[in-house]
C-alpha cells in the first residue's frame, strides 16, 4: 500500500507534520530573529523535500538542482555566513507562503458561493461566455489559485456531458470545450499581472525589496483588461463559423449571480485585511499576507458553515482537515518555491556585479533592451522547463543590484510580470497546463502550443510595446 507520491502512508503523515512545522516556524520568524529556529526549520524542509522527491517532475528538478549547485558554489567560494542565512530565510518564507495560500482553497471548497459563482460563469450564452469565464477564472484564481482553475475547468468539462451539449455536432462540442478551456486559462494567467496574493507579484516584491506594490500593481491591473479584450477578439474570431449553426442558447441557474458578487466581496475583504495588517503592524506586505491569509480562511470556513449541522466549528474542522491532507502532496510546489527563495540571494553573492555592469556597458545594452531581455528570457526559459519563479527571482535580484540608469525597480517588475503572464498558458511544463490537461483530457502541449500559442505571443508583444513606450517617455 502506498500513499501520495508513491510513498508509504506513514511517510505521507510525516511530510504533513514536517510542512506544518515549517509553516509555524516561518510565522514565528516574522516576529523573532532566531538562527537556531531557522536552522531547525531548514533541516525539516530538506527532510520534507527528500521524502517528497518521488513527486518531482522535470519542472521541479531543474530549480532544485540549480539551488544545490548554487549552494556548492557558495561553500566553495566561502560566501559570508550572513548571505547563507538570508538565503535560508527567503527559502523558508516562500515555502511557507505557498502552503499558507492553500488554506484559502480549503475554505473555498466548502463555501456555497463558490459553487454558485462557477455555475453562473459556465452557464452563460456563447456571446457572453468568454468574458464570464475569463473574469470568473481571474476572480477564482485571485482567491484560491490552482483550486479555482481546477474548479472552473471541472465545471466546464461536466457541462460538456449535459443533454444539451450531447446534441451538438462533434465539431461544435470540441470547439466549445476549447473555447471554454482557453477562457479559463487566460483569465487565470492574468493573476500574475497584479494580484498581491499571486506567486508572480510576491516573487517580484521579495526579489526587489525596495519596490512598492502600488508603484506597479495598478499598471498590471489596467493591462489585464487590455489582455481580456485581446483574448475576447481571438474567441470571437474562432466562434464566427459556429454562430451560423444556430446552436441552442444556455442560461445560468437563477440567482447564481449572487455567488459571483460574494467572491468579489471576498477579494476586496481579503485585500483590505492584508493592507490593514501591513499599515498597522511593522510588517512587510508579504509578512502581513502570510499572517492574515490563514486567519481569513478560518473565518471564511466558519461563516460558510454557520447554517450547517455542527455550525462554524464543523466548517473550520473540514477546512483544516482538507489543508492537512494536502500538505503531503505539495513537494513539487515547495521544491520550486524553496529554490526560488534560496538561489537569487546566493547568486548575488557569487556574481561580480561590477564586472557584469561593465560588460553591459561594453555591449551597449540600454535599460529598454535589458527590460525586454528579462521578459523574453522568462518566456523562453519557461518553454524549456525552467519555472518562471526561479528566473524571475534571479533576474529581478540581479537587475535591482546593477543600478543601470533608466532601469528602475518599476521597470524591472513590469518586465518580469509581463513575461511571466505571457508564458503561463503556453509552456507545457508549467503546472497550469498540467492541471488543465489532466482535467479535460488533452495534452498540455496541445492546449498551450497549438490552442493558446497565438494569444500568448500577441500579449507578449503588446506588453513589450507598452513597456518600451513607458520607459522611452520617462513614465516609469
Amino acid at each position: 500500500m502506498t500513499g501520495a507520491g508513491g510513498a508509504a502512508p506513514g511517510t505521507a503523515h510525516l511530510r504533513r507534520i514536517l510542512l506544518a512545522s515549517i509553516m509555524l516556524a516561518a510565522v514565528v520568524l516574522v516576529f523573532i530573529d532566531s538562527r537556531l529556529l531557522a536552522g531547525f526549520a531548514t533541516a525539516l524542509l530538506v527532510l520534507y523535500l527528500v521524502l517528497a522527491r518521488r513527486q518531482f517532475g522535470f519542472g521541479t528538478w531543474v530549480p532544485v538542482l540549480m539551488a544545490l549547485g548554487g549552494l556548492v558554489a557558495a561553500l566553495w567560494q566561502v560566501v559570508a555566513p550572513e548571505v547563507l542565512w538570508k538565503a535560508v530565510d527567503r527559502m523558508l518564507f516562500l515555502s511557507a507562503l505557498i502552503a499558507m495560500l492553500g488554506t484559502l482553497r480549503s475554505a473555498a471548497a466548502i463555501a456555497p458561493e463558490v459553487h454558485r459563482a462557477g455555475l453562473f460563469v459556465t452557464g452563460q450564452p456563447a456571446s457572453r461566455r468568454y468574458l464570464a469565464l475569463t473574469s470568473g477564472s481571474h476572480l477564482f484564481g485571485v482567491l484560491i489559485n490552482f483550486g479555482g482553475l481546477a474548479l472552473l475547468l471541472d465545471l466546464a468539462q461536466r457541462s460538456m456531458a449535459s443533454d444539451e451539449a450531447a446534441r451538438l455536432p462533434p465539431e461544435a462540442r470540441e470547439a466549445r470545450l476549447r473555447r471554454m478551456t482557453l477562457a479559463v486559462i487566460r483569465g487565470f494567467s492574468l493573476i500574475s499581472l497584479w494580484s498581491p496574493f499571486g506567486f508572480a507579484i510576491n516573487a517580484v516584491l521579495i526579489a526587489v525589496p525596495d519596490l512598492s506594490y502600488m508603484s506597479f500593481g495598478p499598471i498590471g491591473f489596467a493591462m489585464s483588461f487590455v489582455f481580456i479584450a485581446i483574448g475576447w477578439a481571438f474567441d470571437r474570431r474562432e466562434g464566427r463559423r459556429l454562430r451560423r449553426l444556430g446552436l441552442p442558447r444556455p442560461s445560468p441557474p437563477p440567482r447564481s449571480w449572487t455567488g459571483a458578487v460574494a467572491l468579489v466581496a471576498h477579494v476586496l475583504a481579503l485585500g483590505a485585511t492584508v493592507s490593514l495588517v501591513h499599515e498597522l503592524a511593522p510588517l512587510s506586505f508579504q509578512q502581513g499576507l502570510i499572517c492574515a491569509v490563514p486567519c481569513y480562511a478560518l473565518l471564511w470556513a466558519a461563516l460558510s458553515s454557520r447554517a450547517m449541522p455542527g455550525g462554524p466549528a464543523s466548517g473550520i474542522g473540514r477546512a483544516s482537515r482538507a489543508t492537512w491532507g494536502r500538505l503531503s502532496d505539495m513537494g513539487p510546489e515547495i521544491g520550486v518555491f524553496a529554490s526560488a527563495g534560496f538561489l537569487p540571494v546566493v547568486l548575488l553573492a557569487l556574481i561580480p556585479v561590477e564586472a557584469l555592469r561593465d560588460a553591459i556597458a561594453v555591449l551597449g545594452l540600454g535599460p529598454v533592451s535589458l527590460a525586454l531581455g528579462m521578459s523574453f528570457s522568462i518566456f523562453g526559459l519557461a518553454l524549456v522547463g525552467v519555472n518562471p519563479i526561479v528566473v524571475a527571482s534571479v533576474l529581478g535580484a540581479i537587475a535591482a543590484q546593477l543600478g543601470v540608469l533608466g532601469l528602475n525597480d518599476v521597470a524591472i517588475a513590469l518586465a518580469i510580470v509581463g513575461g511571466w503572464t505571457a508564458v503561463i498558458g503556453l509552456s507545457p511544463f508549467i503546472t497550469t497546463l498540467v492541471i488543465c490537461g489532466a482535467i479535460i483530457g488533452r495534452s498540455p502541449a496541445t492546449i498551450g502550443l497549438r490552442w493558446n500559442g497565438p494569444y500568448c505571443v500577441a500579449i507578449l508583444l503588446v506588453w513589450a510595446l507598452m513597456l518600451t513606450t513607458l520607459m522611452l517617455n520617462g513614465l516609469i
